[in-house]
């Protein structure tokens, strides 16, 4: 998976979440990762950005 791949997903995955800030984000990123066809440590990333920090940066 490159670089580009995560860089999409990433800016989808913000898209959502800016479109809608009350969005389900564990279901977002498994979404995301069955559609990207992410691996399991993508898709952990993804969800430890998402759903285990503070950060409410949309990207």
């Amino acid at each position: 998976m490159t670089n580009e791949i995560m860089q999409e997903v990433i800016r989808f995955i913000s898209g959502e979440i800016k479109s809608n800030p009350d969005i389900d984000r564990s279901k977002l990123v498994n979404d995301a990762s069955q559609k990207f066809d992410l691996n399991p440590m993508q898709t952990e990333y993804l969800l430890n950005t998402y759903l285990n920090s503070n950060n409410k940066t949309t990207g």
